[in-house]
């Protein structure tokens, strides 16, 4: 009998007689083989995203084929999932994001001094405890599940100098919360929130100088740059108890929905779901942040583009329900009212997706308020008692006000 295998999940002694892709857009000479040597896999795993194992060549423990049984269940109610969101769990608010934020701040910063240890010790070549990772992102999980709106104005809070690891913990975020909206089991969100956290690990062992360069890359130099996820791949394989599910996110939260993508140019379903979500929410995290080529567009914009992109480079449905799971106007925008004041917006309603609440920061004349009052547009009325709606979104930095300087 025949099954199918991950690549990520291959081992020495298996024997494979069939690829997803045909044996002649592979290096590989004979079509079926041992695997004899390391080398062997990771070239599978570089043009393959799954294998077919002859079990009558090969033995194969119960164990592994009830892991593979349970992975095709798994990948299956994750397309469900995508169609049909909230269908296994439904999380509700359990608390209000003036109620989370110190709760999440917390848990923020003990992400970030995590990750700037497993950051250097992969420089150094030391091993990574997978059980540290999997406690703070259990932690941003629980807190994620209680409301995500705490973390989604902490990643407004941006550190110029320290993309690198902002970058992981704020798409971590994302993807929770997108994760949250679909109704992931907990345990699911936990293996994403892992994977997308350390989706760019394998960029420690590139130069900094090129990570850093504000200029247009080369084409060596771009092809460099795609190596992060080889390497980011061989860390996670390397670190004990790592899950298959999250290194699927490190290997292809660059591949495209058209197949452009690296470094396997899948396409489709063909890329694991939960790879497809980690591509959209590390691109809208990437492109709502400056880094040294780009400057930031607001959260608005950055939807709007994704929604310009679906079916290229991401899955129509999933932008879909990524755009819902952020709102209209995703938390940290910055939006004038019907009134003539200018506010941030702090957290969303998850019914009426027009009425967010607003934290107010200039008034009707433009002049900065001393205590920022909160607006719930759910009820709030102007004078003549007329509903006060947001009549625009703004661009960071308009009338002087850039969200990440605003506190709650």
């Amino acid at each position: 009998m025949k099954y199918k295998f991950p690549t990520e999940a291959l081992k020495l002694g298996m024997y494979v007689s069939e690829l997803d892709r045909p044996w002649v857009e592979t290096p590989f000479l004979f079509q079926g083989f041992y695997l004899k040597e390391v080398k062997e896999i990771e070239t599978l795993q570089d043009h393959c995203q799954y294998v077919l194992v002859d079990s009558e060549r090969c033995k194969i423990d119960p164990a592994t084929i009830k892991w593979l049984q349970n992975n095709e269940a798994r990948q299956s109610q994750l397309e469900f999932l995508i169609k049909k969101p909230q269908s296994h769990e439904i999380y509700h608010d359990k608390n209000t994001v003036k109620e989370e934020i110190g709760s999440a701040t917390e848990v923020h910063a003990n992400a970030s001094s995590l990750m700037q240890i497993v950051m250097d010790d992969v420089r150094s070549g030391k091993k990574i405890n997978n059980k540290e990772i999997e406690h703070v992102v259990n932690n941003m999980c629980e807190s994620i599940l209680r409301n995500p709106d705490a973390f989604m104005w902490l990643r407004r809070l941006k550190k110029t100098d320290s993309y690198s690891y902002t970058h992981a913990i704020d798409s971590c975020s994302l993807a929770i919360a997108f994760g949250r909206h679909l109704g992931l089991p907990k345990n699911g969100l936990r293996q994403l929130g892992v994977g997308v956290m350390l989706a760019d690990i394998g960029k420690n062992k590139l130069p900094e100088e090129l990570l850093k360069r504000p200029g247009k890359l080369t084409d060596d130099e771009f092809s460099l740059i795609q190596k992060h996820v080889e390497y980011g791949v061989k860390i996670l394989q390397s670190i004990e108890g790592m899950d298959a599910h999250s290194i699927d996110v490190v290997h292809c939260h660059h591949e495209r929905h058209n197949g452009k993508g690296y470094p396997r140019k899948l396409f489709g379903k063909k890329i694991p779901v939960f790879g497809r979500i980690a591509a959209i929410v590390d691109c809208f995290d990437a492109i709502t942040t400056d880094r040294a080529y780009a400057k930031a567009i607001s959260p608005h914009d950055a939807t709007r583009r994704l929604y310009e992109w679906r079916n290229e480079d991401f899955q129509e449905e999933l932008v879909e329900q990524f755009i819902q799971s952020l709102g209209v106007y995703p938390t940290g925008t910055l939006v004038e009212l019907n009134t003539g004041q200018v506010g941030i917006v702090i957290s969303q309603n998850r019914s009426r997706r027009l009425k967010p609440t607003i934290m107010l920061v200039l008034d009707e004349h433009k002049i900065a308020y001393k205590i920022w009052p909160t607006l719930d547009l759910l009820a709030a009325t102007d004078k003549e008692d007329e509903p006060i709606e947001i009549t625009s979104v703004l661009e960071p930095g308009a009338y002087g006000v850039n969200p990440a300087d605003f506190y709650l």
